[in-house]
């Protein structure tokens, strides 16, 4: 038994002094070389996970440890992921380690350069490093990388992270494989940290295997720094599947971090990102994502939510509020205007990606919108540069079977918004743009159009506009405009805007806006607005009736965001009635605002002031105006506004043989004054051929009045003074004097005789307060024969006169009155009737 034991162990030694003989003799004799590199490469074509050759030497060490060391390692992958190192190491430790520890190998690069695509995992070896990189990474404690470069690439779109690797360390510590690099991203250095669980942690059943990966950059004052923080858990070692990832990351400048990414640094600011990530064979979801942007503006752009699949973004639910100028006082004027906030959800629909909740917010007002969608984006590319671009864009808004709105096109960077191209058309009721009545919805037709804009001119404009409104018998309209460099001042005039608009039925078409009007007439326009910021020219004509306004103004540019308006509005013949029925509501109210839909004033309300904030210098004429059957001619008049402060001077209006000539001003902000005078009336041509009592004599007025523009019915609130005078004249009847002297001394009186009196003054002095006119004290007229005074009011807001007339003697005026009357009635026919017995009017008083 003894012997056979024997023989048993010396031919175990035999065998295992052949096995390291022939180890030796394979690691060392030249003749075994073929063999050597056939085992290398087929090792790292099992690691790689693509096939690998061997171009160089390939040598064997026994002592102290086992290491294999291959030279021009190469491998080239039928999907670009190729790889070459100038010397591969791969050694187990020393053999007393061994007896210890495990098995556990480590690996040495130099001069590596690496291309792996971003798809090349999908068709890799399982377990091989293009599959999981992570895998391979965590079986090496002992880690060694020097001068390597890898690509990581997705050359279909453009995307390219390039990271050099000047020297890579790996260590155990404290139960953890940890290995830090000093490398460069895409050219800007960082220091690159990872942490793996040597052994199993139990307390976490579902991924008991851990990672950390850190990158961080140096920081300094005119460097600032950027930090970013992955940690990952696994349900198995090889960190292939079910992983769950905690992201932090902190950017003290977010140029630096667009470069790291091979962003062109369009932007820059600081920025904060955190979220939790979950890795399936299938998807990459993601959750709790809080991402804050600062700007280096000012903006701010936080974003939060969460998406089942980040390729595809299915399933997301993401929130995002960018506050551009939040601190921005209220608007005064149309030039201080900016938006303040946007917001909006972006949420994944079978029909793909809608932007709900749209709110815009303005210092000036706020605007709410409809849901747009869906959002496509066909690819998401980047050039050469670092310009991400947006290709195959496609929005749509409204019902799929009939959009209201469509855009379609590119950007070619959107960071920077440049080399823009997008068109697309607009097909929608004009009651999804204007609040109408339910009653109404239907009548004022669509608005249809098309767009295109892009940048082609070196700013972001508008390369043609065109929409008309269609299917309303109640208005029909047409827009064309180009806004090419409207946000470039200094530049020469390129906007032009041509509108025409056509309204049959002015009262039909404010009644669609539940509004009444007396004026029935039609309105129309139609004009240009031509310019950049800092002048704009509107020249145009606006029908409104039969009266006909053309006009050229141009609007200026002026410190303070205030503009200046200058130019002139003529107008050949003015029919005055049908101008006022237009400009006020049906029974005097107040004219009701057109309102957008979605549209809110700010919490206090609007602060706009046109007044306040435009000054201007207008030039206003008329050949004729024309009212009530009345006319007047030569209307002439300069319009003011500096500061707030409204001036018309001079004002000039023909009348009927007269002229008046007047100053108007403002008093505040409501009050506006009128004083001057008129004169030069014939009273013939006053009261007209058709009156049943021929006058003559010459009417002059003096008058100091004032009324409240934001009235709803200003005339109501009429104060001040009109004095009127009428010198020698005549007047067609002798019933005045026949009233005065009494039945028998008119026998006598040449003028009752001839029926007809001679007027030697009138004075009629009123006071005006809220519209109607008292005497103040008295009217006076004064013939040859009698003084009459009168008593009572005129009531231009009920269009109504009340006067008691008490005529005397004119050699007895503190006598008894004779036979006095009562005038009342419509001022544009009263009734005079005998007065009964009463307070009569008495009292010396001239009309000089």
């Amino acid at each position: 038994m003894f012997r056979v034991v024997r023989r048993v162990v010396a031919v175990l030694l035999v065998l295992v002094c052949a096995a390291l003989l022939a180890l030796v003799l394979a690691a060392n004799l030249p003749q075994a070389e073929g063999l050597r590199r056939s085992l290398a490469e087929q090792g790292l074509t099992h690691l790689w996970g693509e096939p690998v050759s061997v171009r160089g030497a390939v040598t064997v060490s026994l002592w102290p440890n086992a290491a294999v060391d291959m030279d021009g390692v190469e491998a080239h992958g039928t999907d670009g992921a190729n790889a070459r190192t100038d010397r591969l190491t791969v050694a187990i430790p020393p053999y007393a380690e061994l007896v210890s520890g495990g098995l556990r190998y480590s690996l040495a690069v130099e001069g590596g350069d690496f291309d792996v695509p971003f798809a090349s995992g999908e068709a890799a070896r399982p377990g091989s490093l293009l599959e999981s990189p992570i895998h391979v990474l965590s079986l090496l404690p002992h880690l060694t990388i020097r001068d390597t470069v890898v690509r990581f690439t997705d050359t279909m779109n453009g995307w390219l992270f390039d990271l050099r690797v000047k020297d890579l360390r790996s260590v155990a510590e404290a139960g953890r494989n940890v290995l830090v690099a000093d490398a460069a991203l895409n050219g800007q250095p960082l220091t690159l940290g990872f942490a793996f669980d040597l052994e199993v942690e139990k307390e976490e059943r579902e991924r008991p295997y851990g990672a950390r990966i850190t990158l961080a950059t140096a920081g300094g004052p005119d460097a600032p720094g950027l930090s970013a923080r992955f940690d990952v858990r696994a349900p198995t070692k090889r960190f292939d599947h079910g992983l769950v990832m905690k992201f932090d990351a902190d950017a003290k400048s977010l140029a630096k971090g667009l470069t790291l990414a091979g962003i062109a640094p369009s932007i820059d600011g600081t920025g904060k990102v955190s979220a939790r990530f979950k890795a399936e064979p299938d998807r990459f979801s993601f959750h709790d994502l809080d991402l804050v942007l600062t700007l280096a503006d000012g903006e701010r752009i936080s974003v939060t939510g969460q998406a089942d699949d980040l390729a595809t973004l299915a399933g997301a639910d993401l929130k995002v509020v960018a506050d551009l100028a939040t601190a921005a006082p209220p608007a005064v004027s149309l030039r201080d205007i900016v938006v303040t906030r946007l917001t909006g959800d972006f949420r994944s629909r079978a029909e793909g990606m809608m932007l709900e909740e749209i709110l815009i917010s303005t210092n000036a007002f706020d605007q709410s919108l409809r849901e747009i969608g869906p959002i496509n984006v066909r690819s998401v590319t980047r050039d050469a540069e670092g310009h991400v671009a947006f290709r195959g864009i496609s929005v749509i808004a409204g019902p799929p079977s009939r959009p209201i709105a469509r855009l379609e096109g590119n950007v070619d960077d959107i960071l920077g918004f440049a080399g823009v191209e997008l068109a697309g058309g607009v097909d929608m009721p004009v009651a999804s743009v204007v609040a109408l009545p339910p009653e109404a919805q239907d009548k004022l037709g669509r608005i249809v159009g098309s767009l295109s804009m892009s940048d082609a001119g070196g700013g972001l404009g508008v390369d043609s506009f065109a929409a008309r409104i269609e299917g309303s018998a109640l208005v029909s309209a047409t827009l064309a405009l180009v806004l090419d460099d409207l946000g470039k001042p200094g530049v020469a005039a390129t906007t032009q805007v041509d509108a025409r608009l056509k309204v049959p039925n002015y009262s039909a078409f404010v009644a669609a806006f539940g509004d009444t009007s007396d004026f029935r007439g039609q309105v129309t326009f139609e004009g240009r607005l031509s310019g950049n910021t800092d002048a704009l020219t509107m020249e145009g004509r606006t029908d409104i009736g039969r009266t006909r306004i053309d006009g050229t103004l141009s609007s200026l540019a002026a410190p303070g965001g205030r503009s200046v308006v200058k130019g002139s509005i003529t107008s050949p013949l003015v029919y005055a009635d049908e101008l006022l029925a237009f400009m006020r509501p049906e029974g005097q109210r107040r004219r009701k605002t057109v309102k957008l839909i979605g549209s809110r004033e700010p919490e206090g309300g609007s602060q706009i002031d046109l007044i306040g904030t435009t000054d201007a210098d207008v030039a206003i004429s008329a050949t004729r105006l024309q009212g009530g059957g009345d006319s007047a001619t030569g209307v002439k008049a300069r319009l003011v506004v500096n500061n707030g402060a409204l001036r018309v001077d001079p004002l000039r209006i023909g009348y009927r043989g007269g002229v008046i000539s007047a100053v108007m001003a403002s008093e505040g902000r409501s009050v506006l004054r009128t004083k001057g005078s008129g004169t030069g009336w014939p009273l013939a041509t006053l009261f007209g051929h058709g009156s049943p009592i021929s006058v003559s004599g010459t009417l002059s007025v003096v008058f100091d009045l004032t009324t409240r523009m934001d009235a709803d019915n200003p005339l109501a609130t009429l104060g001040g003074t009109l004095t009127g005078r009428v010198g020698r004249g005549r007047i067609g009847t002798g019933l005045l004097d026949l009233a005065g002297v009494g039945i028998l001394a008119g026998i006598f009186t040449s003028s009752v005789q001839k029926g007809e009196s001679v007027l030697r003054c009138a004075k009629v002095p009123l006071q005006f307060h809220k519209g109607v006119g008292r005497t103040n004290p008295v009217i006076v007229v004064n013939t040859e024969h009698v003084q009459a005074l009168a008593r009572g009011t005129v009531d231009l807001v009920r269009n109504r006169i009340d006067l008691r007339v008490a005529p005397r003697p004119i050699t007895a005026p503190d006598g008894p009155p004779g036979h006095s009357f009562t005038v009342k009635g419509a001022l544009s026919s009263p009734v005079i009737a005998m007065a009964s017995a009463g307070n009569e009017p008495h009292g010396r008083y001239s009309c000089e």
